[in-house]
């Protein structure tokens, strides 16, 4: 997978329309999804966490000489320490206003089911690398890029036709991230569409915060960073602090 040297604002290919793009930007949370798909009754948590990161990562390679992910430096790592306990706050917070308001009280799940080291130590690499980097690039690199470029043809083409339009379209040179509010609220509903209902509230304020931080580092590796720190604490958590309800 390619850092893209020549800045952090170009992060999707030219040469291919935004149709030709969506399958390489989908293609790894569809496979990642449609393992979380199969029933027990055919394939066990254990075996599905390994093809899971089989074939997920797999995808990832295949595709990774067209993604870019702009340059990384320390202090990037730096500002996702940094962030992650608001980032956490952001995830875990809302659970516990919810339940305080009487909507929904997940907590009363406890540790859920039991579950193995393999499960563990397999879905804590699964969603610590993977899922971080194809729920980025999918998200903040493809939807929020199109969204963005779709938004600035709404007044002539409408919001269907703006969206639908720009599917045949190149991405635009990119003079600055693509954070148009029409962007950024479509991409946040996006992104909270691919969660459960009950983790609506959190996945709103956990992308706008991290979009915030994406609008001041200027970089997707802080992104990248934050969701895998932030899908690590919650998986101590789940371990350690008997939350299995998180996962």
């Amino acid at each position: 997978m390619a850092v893209n040297s020549t800045g952090a604002y170009q992060l999707l290919p030219e040469h291919k329309r935004f149709q030709a793009l969506l399958l390489l930007y989908l293609s790894p949370y569809a496979v990642y999804v449609a393992f979380s798909s199969i029933p027990e009754t055919m394939l066990s948590m254990d075996v599905a966490q390994g093809f899971k990161f089989l074939a997920t990562g797999a995808v990832l390679l295949w595709f990774g000489k067209h993604y870019r992910f702009g340059p990384l430096n320390a202090i990037h790592g730096f500002i996702a320490l940094l962030a992650l306990p608001v980032a956490l706050l952001c995830w875990v917070g809302p659970f516990y206003l919810l339940a305080a308001a009487g909507m929904t009280d997940v907590m009363a799940a406890g540790d859920r089911e039991a579950f193995s080291t393999f499960y563990f130590c397999m879905k804590l690499v699964n969603s610590v690398v993977l899922v971080a980097i194809f729920e980025e690039l999918l998200m903040r690199v493809y939807v929020m890029g199109w969204l963005h470029q779709a938004g600035a043809q709404r007044q002539d083409k409408g919001l269907v036709g703006s969206i639908l339009d720009t599917l045949e379209q190149h991405p635009a040179p990119a003079a600055a991230l693509p954070l148009s509010t029409f962007a950024v609220a479509g991409t946040t509903l996006v992104f909270a569409a691919g969660h459960q209902a009950y983790e609506y509230p959190s996945a709103i304020f956990y992308f706008l915060f991290t979009t915030w931080l994406y609008h001041k580092s200027g970089s997707m590796w802080v992104c990248i960073l934050i969701h895998g720190l932030t899908n690590l604490a919650i998986a101590l958590m789940v371990r350690y602090a008997g939350m299995g309800w998180l996962w």
